[in-house]
């Protein structure tokens, strides 16, 4: 397997290897308009063999995501599972040891496709993104979460049910650990969230935006429902299908798709 090193070797021009065998597929898809399709009421927005890792809910696994990898691949991307059957949480408590195994398995992704890779995690599958992200940021186009919970100062009361999943011992989540969680991935990201989600408190899905951050509300679903909603496909496909290095925060592009 290639180190993260390898994965960015050089080629004879001095640019990344990778970076120069995309520059010409890159340079066309830049001169391809946006291609936008509807779908069971949603608006999908059409790709070009982008690579997506998903990450399921707590409790699920291959089966709970695999309706979202359907549309995802019918538009032209290509999904990935996480390939670690149901989410139960982190093996043992250990969740260094749980985030190298991930990394293993986004690093396989991203030699296959030649391609930095979209890290899709929805519920505690979103944490799973976050964190990785920050470990191998240089194979990692972005991240996107749904129904994630980070803000662990906003859970002064620690109840919320995916942090405990975390918990080790008996004393709550270590101090270093919320704090960890809070930072933000340096990659670009979308926090998808809604008030309505029953489940995890909206308070703690939202990022502080910046020129590579932010938080999208989507009204009316639940927890379980976030991946299945129009909305949430519309803004998952619109970012994927952005042309890479070029991610523009999502609301300045929302009118495209509704013309």
């Amino acid at each position: 397997m290639l180190s993260h090193a390898g994965f960015m070797s050089r080629g004879p021009s001095g640019l990344p290897l990778l970076d120069a065998l995309r520059q010409p597929l890159r340079s066309l898809l830049r001169r391809c308009a946006p291609c936008v399709k509807r779908q069971d009421g949603a608006t999908i927005y059409q790709g070009h063999g982008q690579p997506v890792m998903v990450f399921p809910v707590l409790g699920g696994g291959p089966d709970s995501t695999a309706p979202l990898r359907r549309v995802l691949d019918q538009a032209g991307f290509v999904s990935y599972d996480w390939g670690m059957g149901a989410n139960t949480g982190p093996r043992d408590r250990n969740f260094n040891r749980w985030l190298r195994e991930l990394e293993e398995k986004v690093v396989e992704v991203a030699e296959k496709e030649g391609a930095s890779v979209t890290l899709l995690g929805w519920s505690l599958g979103g944490i799973y993104a976050r964190e990785l992200a920050k470990r191998a940021n240089p194979l990692i186009r972005q991240v996107i979460t749904l129904g994630t919970p980070f803000k662990t100062e906003a859970d002064s009361q620690q109840r919320c049910p995916l942090f405990r999943v975390l918990e080790s011992g008996y004393g709550g989540m270590a101090v270093n650990l919320r704090h960890r969680l809070r930072q933000c991935p340096p990659v670009p990201y979308t926090s998808i969230y809604s008030k309505s989600d029953g489940l995890v408190p909206w308070q703690l899905c939202v990022e502080q935006e910046s020129p590579i951050a932010e938080n999208i509300e989507v009204d009316g679903a639940s927890h379980r429902g976030l991946p299945a909603h129009p909305r949430v496909l519309e803004v998952i496909t619109q970012r994927l299908a952005q042309p890479e290095g070029e991610w523009r925060p999502f609301e300045r592009h929302a009118s495209l798709a509704l013309n």
